[in-house]
C-alpha cells in the first residue's frame, strides 16, 4: 500500500484547525494511508492547547520560534516517512476533498500541484494577490521553462525523495521548491481545485511585500544557478 504524509504547517489558526482536521481524517484515499503531520510555528494563540487533542491521531511538532511556513513544512519534511508527501494548509482555504484528485494525477508527472486558476469563474475578489500570483507564475515559466498556471498554491504533491529540494524560509521557500523541481527535472501536472480565500482580518498571513520578496528571490537563485552550471 502506498503512504501519503499529509504536512500542515501552522500559525495562530485556532478558529480553523480543528475543522480542517476533521476534514483532513474523513477524506478517504482507498489505497493511500495517511500520516499527518501537523507543525505549530510559535503559535501566539491556543492553537498548541488545541494540537493536545490530536496527539494520538497524527504527529505533533512544534517551533520554538516562529521560523516561517517553509521553515515548518522543512521540519514536517524530516518527520515524514509517506512515499508521497502533501502541503496542506491550516486554515480553510483550500479544500481535503480534492486530495483524492491530486493523487489520482500521479502518472508520468511525479510532482502534482491543485491550480486555482483552472476554474477561474469560480474565483472572486483578491484581485491584487491574483495578479501577484499570476505574474509569479510567468516568471517562473519564464525562468524555468515551464507550464504551469499556479505557482503559489498550498496543494502540492510530490515524492518523499524530492524533500531535499525544500529548504526552510518563509513564504518564498514553496516557489524555490518548484525552481528546485524544474531544474532536477520532474514533470508536473496540475488539476484544478477548490479556493475559498479568506482576508488578512481573517487571519491570512502572506502580504504584498512577500510577494515583492519573492521575485527578488527567484531571480536571484535563477541567475545564481546559471552562473555556476
Amino acid at each position: 500500500m502506498e503512504s501519503l504524509s499529509i504536512i500542515i504547517p501552522c500559525y495562530n489558526e485556532a478558529r480553523t484547525i480543528r475543522q480542517l482536521l476533521q476534514k483532513v481524517f474523513d477524506v478517504p484515499i482507498p489505497g493511500w494511508r495517511k500520516e499527518i503531520i501537523i507543525v505549530d510555528d510559535a503559535s501566539r494563540d491556543n492553537t498548541r492547547e488545541i494540537l493536545r487533542e490530536y496527539e494520538n491521531r497524527a504527529t505533533i511538532l512544534s517551533q520554538e520560534k516562529n521560523s516561517g511556513k517553509g521553515s515548518a513544512v522543512k521540519r514536517g519534511l524530516e518527520a515524514a516517512t509517506g512515499t508521497y508527501v502533501l502541503i496542506q494548509d491550516a486554515d480553510l482555504e483550500y479544500e481535503p476533498a480534492d486530495i483524492p484528485k491530486l493523487l489520482s494525477a500521479i502518472g508520468e508527472a511525479k510532482v502534482v500541484y491543485g491550480s486555482r486558476n483552472l476554474r477561474p469563474r469560480e474565483r472572486k475578489g483578491a484581485w491584487i494577490p491574483r495578479l501577484g500570483v499570476w505574474f509569479l507564475t510567468k516568471l517562473i515559466n519564464v525562468l524555468w521553462g515551464l507550464e504551469l498556471t499556479d505557482v503559489w498554491t498550498c496543494y502540492k504533491l510530490f515524492p518523499r525523495e524530492a524533500s531535499d529540494d525544500f529548504v526552510a524560509g518563509r513564504f518564498e521557500s514553496e516557489l524555490l521548491f518548484t525552481a528546485s523541481l524544474a531544474r532536477r527535472g520532474y514533470k508536473f501536472a496540475e488539476v484544478p481545485i477548490s479556493y475559498h480565500p479568506r482576508e488578512a482580518i481573517e487571519g491570512k498571513k502572506i502580504r504584498n511585500l512577500d510577494g515583492i520578496k519573492a521575485i527578488i528571490v527567484l531571480i536571484h537563485d535563477r541567475l545564481t544557478h546559471l552562473f555556476h552550471a
